[in-house]
């Protein structure tokens, strides 16, 4: 093989193809002279058109790797992992409510029901009311007080065939002159108790006694629990805590605890020194052990 000189390249430009050629005359040693033309245009692309259409395909190349690169796939697969946990939860939530309505709609009906077997044994036993023994926990059937759940109430003295009757009893239930609030029950060991407050409507000085009666649908428990510690049947309202207030009088009526818990009916009867019905209020509300 012949052996290879440098290399020399004159580069040339005709007078009159100077704006359109590019003379190029390319010498090797031992060989005759080789004369090239190129066109400007071709050149150009060479130069410059080349490392621009690399240029761009790298670029692409590169958004291509960071688009399919194992960091993007893990994102992507977090992304949808979190979508997909969200939506099981929003459906374990509408499931909940869901569940909640028809628990809901199924106490409503069960208590329509105790409420209209409650008024039933109510209306028995205004018919014929049973005794009472003397530790105050009798059936329900032996109650015949009508125990509306709300605010104060006028029953009529000719409804409280629990107490003893009273010549010249009145019923100042109405207008009221008393309210009572903060009503709360509280379970101990042996004892229900029942706890509320009573605030007078105005300045005037309120002096009286408080009955309280607790029941459901099985039995009936008197407070003061001596209000039918005698022989007789019926409760006599001076039997009942005495109290005396102005502005503000709590009250903690004391019960045996009862068998079961349940929603129990808690009727408070408030009266004058001279025996007057002055306030009557029930109240329902859950019994926890």
């Amino acid at each position: 093989m012949p052996e290879k000189d440098n290399e020399k390249i004159n580069v040339k430009s005709n007078d009159k193809n100077s704006e359109k050629f590019i003379s190029i005359i390319y010498n090797q040693k031992n060989d005759s002279p080789k004369y090239f033309e190129l066109k400007k245009s071709k050149l150009l692309l060479f130069v410059i058109g080349l490392p621009t259409i690399t240029l761009i395909a790298l670029t692409l190349g590169i958004i291509g790797l960071v688009h399919t690169s194992p960091f993007h796939l893990i994102d992507t697969y977090k992304q949808n992992s979190m979508a997909r946990e969200a939506i099981a939860k929003t459906t374990s939530l509408m499931n909940q409510v869901q569940n909640s309505e028809e628990e809901k709609a199924a106490l409503i009906k069960k208590l329509a029901e105790a409420e209209n077997q409650l008024k039933t044994v109510s209306g028995k036993s205004e018919a014929a009311p049973e005794a009472i023994d003397a530790k105050t926990t009798v059936p329900a059937a032996t109650s015949a007080l009508k125990c509306p759940t709300g605010a104060v109430n006028s029953i009529g003295l000719t409804t409280l065939s629990l107490f003893r009757p009273i010549q010249g009893q009145r019923d100042r239930t109405r207008p009221a002159i008393l309210n009572l609030s903060g009503f709360k029950v509280i379970g101990n060991r042996d004892t229900t108790n029942f706890q509320f407050n009573i605030i007078p409507g105005g300045e005037n000085k309120l002096a009286g006694h408080i009955i309280v009666l607790m029941k459901n649908e099985l039995t009936i428990q008197v407070y003061p629990q001596q209000a039918l510690s005698g022989s007789d049947t019926q409760i006599n309202y001076s039997s009942g805590e005495p109290f005396s207030t102005q502005r503000f009088r709590p009250v903690d009526a004391s019960f045996l605890k009862p068998r079961k818990p349940g929603n129990y009916t808690f009727t408070i009867y408030i009266f004058a020194k001279n025996g007057d019905l002055i306030h009557y209020q029930s109240v329902i509300l859950p019994v926890k052990f």
